[in-house]
């Protein structure tokens, strides 16, 4: 147990975005894949990863025990995309992979776009620097 925790964590240090998968057949997986959020946070330290919940078995409608609502539900809290598909059948798996590479990709370009902005700001801080060294040099 202890050694797959550590792997576990390991991966998730690791990962760029995540798929939270549940069988809509087990409430006892729903609930384990709304702690997985959480447990993500504490390796990662942030809430900001990519993420994707997925409701899996849909092949298996008259055992359903958790609602598309609930999962809907779920993944608004996340502030994630949410699927529901059928791996066994491989309804909407494609939907899923393309999901959680778009929120990467999404996620990275707002980063792209953050460090350039640090970088402008940088490079007009060492602008004024070196014009004020400047201007002292020529003074003294």
């Amino acid at each position: 147990q202890a050694e797959f925790t550590a792997m576990r964590d390991q991966y998730m240090r690791g990962g760029e975005g995540f798929i939270i998968c549940y069988s809509i057949t087990d409430r006892q997986s729903f609930q384990e894949a709304a702690e997985f959020k959480e447990l993500i946070y504490r390796v990662r330290h942030t809430y900001d990863i990519p993420v994707v919940l997925v409701g899996n078995k849909i092949g298996l409608e008259e055992f359903r025990q958790v609602s598309t609502e609930e999962g809907m539900s779920l993944a608004r809290e996340y502030s994630c995309s949410f699927f529901e598909t059928s791996a066994a059948l491989r309804f909407y798996i494609d939907d899923v992979f393309h999901g959680l590479v778009r929120e990467i990709r999404r996620k990275e370009s707002s980063l792209s776009m953050v460090e350039k902005k640090m970088k402008r700001k940088d490079s007009l801080w060492r602008k004024l620097k070196g014009s004020l060294k400047k201007k002292k040099e020529s003074t003294t």
